[in-house]
């Protein structure tokens, strides 16, 4: 039976699942990034989502995109762009010098998952010799500023300066103990005390970063003397609680949650019980006020094997929504996605997404060049060209430009990752396994490398 359901991601920074090896959420798109599956929990590390943006920019300007590349290629060609007055400005001539940073894990063991940069342009990068999350924290010149090991399960949030480290241990009994924590761009704690909330089983576990500086979470989150129901959170830049948990108005799965630039949640969740095919939003203010009652997202929906929601926050608040389809619970890459509609911020109803981005599958969308534009991200999927496409687009979904970051020179193919952009504008690119290489004579070390441009699109 097909079903709602997201592969558990506990994955900050691509998909993860929730019970074992958890990430970072994607910095730059500020949507609902990484959440838990709404059926089974499984456990991997991380992953991304296929494809590369559809729309050719227009003419060729023969801007460099960069330095070159380690596993060959790194030049992109930034292409012009259509003549339009709202694309002033907005694309670079090209991404700058490309910098990278490599690092070794045991593979048989270890993870090498997926980067996420913050506001002071520092890479978390999960790479780790055992099955526990453990992030490099890579500065822009390359060079190494710290490390973040949380307790045995979890993942770090991309704040403007610093992180928020996320952890739990497992279940124990009924509800689970977590915590979220601040973190300096050195991986020193910026607090005395731990920030401590809880979780019952069976989880559903959603985060959606606050581009602003904090995180929201909704899914299975009890409150003392009161009966178990899904709930929403909002955690700010210190770890805090920030507001919540409010109740929900509809207890029914969750498969999503947004926070848009004027600090609002919308919460997705299932709308079955109401009429086949329903998926319903909830918005709540940025002190955590229902704006809303429950209301109808999308009528007649029908989702594939493992389907869930992903948000990114529109120029001027509001949010737009994006189906993603795994082959199966559990896949760690190779998603599809789809642009459905956009919600402005705390109205109970959504329009459908427009043509620029229906038009644009498979790519997620980030805030860039200071809140002015869009970065359009190919999402990573298995077997395709080792090359990647960026795109700026303008508020009004005008293309003002594009670069293509080549890996290789040659045609072979790659099982890409999602490309990335860090909060202050740093594009990220992780390498494709087949890129990396074997540091010792049997293969079982081996590289987990990322290049990136800093600050490419501030």
């Amino acid at each position: 039976m097909r079903s709602l359901r997201r592969p558990v991601v506990a994955a900050f920074a691509g998909i993860v699942a929730c019970n074992s090896v958890e990430q970072g959420i994607p910095g730059g798109g500020g949507g609902g990034g990484f959440g838990t599956d709404a059926g089974a929990a499984t456990d991997a590390g991380a992953g991304g989502s296929g494809g590369e943006g559809t729309v050719d920019a227009g003419t060729t300007s023969g801007a460099d995109a960069g330095g070159g590349g380690t596993g060959g290629g790194g030049n992109g060609n930034a292409d012009a762009g259509t003549t339009v007055s709202d694309c002033a400005g907005v694309a670079p001539a090209s991404l700058g010098t490309m910098a990278s940073y490599s690092e070794g894990y045991d593979s048989s063991s270890g993870v090498c998952g997926a980067p996420v940069g913050n506001g002071a342009g520092i890479i978390a990068h999960f790479v780790a010799s055992d099955r526990y999350p453990r992030f490099t924290l890579v500065n822009p010149s390359g060079g190494v500023n710290g490390r973040i090991a949380t307790v045995a399960h979890g993942g770090v949030i991309p704040l403007p300066s610093g992180f928020l480290d996320w952890s739990f241990m497992q279940f124990r009994g009924t509800n689970e103990e977590q915590f979220m924590d601040a973190i300096d761009d050195s991986g020193r704690p910026r607090s005395a005390g731990r920030n401590f909330f809880f979780m019952y089983s069976p989880r559903e576990q959603w985060f959606a970063l606050d581009v602003n500086g904090g995180t929201a979470l909704a899914g299975t989150i009890p409150v003392n003397n009161q009966k178990d129901q899904r709930r929403v959170m909002m955690f700010g830049a210190t770890g805090s609680i920030r507001w919540g948990p409010r109740d929900l108005s509809t207890d029914s799965l969750v498969f999503g949650v947004g926070v848009d630039l004027k600090g609002r949640a919308l919460v997705i969740q299932s709308g079955y019980g109401q009429c086949s095919g329903c998926i319903l939003g909830q918005w709540f203010e940025r002190d955590g006020t229902a704006l809303t009652g429950s209301f109808t997202l999308i009528e007649g929906f029908t989702p594939g094997p493992a389907t869930w929601f992903d948000t990114a926050p529109l120029i001027g608040g509001g949010l737009a929504v994006r189906r993603v389809d795994a082959r199966a619970s559990g896949q760690l890459r190779g998603f599809t996605s789809s642009w459905l509609l956009t919600v402005e911020s705390g109205s109970a109803s959504g329009r459908s997404a427009p043509a620029w981005m229906t038009s644009r599958n498979n790519t997620n969308l980030a805030l860039a060049r200071g809140g002015r534009a869009y970065a359009v991200l190919a999402n990573g999927g298995d077997g395709e060209r080792c090359t990647q496409k960026l795109e700026v687009v303008s508020p009004s979904g005008n293309s003002c430009g594009s670069f293509d970051l080549a890996m290789t020179n040659d045609g072979s193919s790659c099982d890409n990752w999602d490309l990335g952009l860090g909060l202050d504008g740093t594009v990220v690119q992780h390498l494709p396994a087949q890129l990396e290489q074997a540091l010792d004579s049997s293969g079982r070390t081996r590289s987990c490398t990322i290049r990136f441009w800093p600050a490419a699109l501030k």
